[in-house]
C-alpha cells in the first residue's frame, strides 16, 4: 500500500467515550462526518443513542427486492 502523501491525525485528543459499547457507533459517526466533508462529528456521548436510532432508521428504510 502506497501511503506516500498521506498523514494520519487524531480528530481529538480528548476522550469522548466512557462506556465500553459505543466504539463502533463512534467509528460510524466519524466515517459519516468525513464522507460529508467534515473533520469531526460534533457529537457527544449523550448523542450516541439518537445516532444509533438514526442509523437503525436508515437501515430499515433500505428497500429489499
Amino acid at each position: 500500500i502506497d501511503v506516500h502523501g498521506w498523514t494520519a491525525r487524531p480528530t481529538t485528543t480528548l476522550p469522548l467515550q466512557t462506556n465500553s459499547y459505543d466504539c463502533g457507533i463512534w467509528v460510524m459517526a466519524t466515517i459519516a462526518a468525513v464522507l460529508c466533508g467534515f473533520d469531526a462529528t460534533g457529537l457527544t456521548e449523550a448523542d450516541m443513542a439518537a445516532f444509533r436510532h438514526y442509523l437503525r432508521a436508515l437501515v430499515l428504510s433500505i428497500l429489499v427486492f
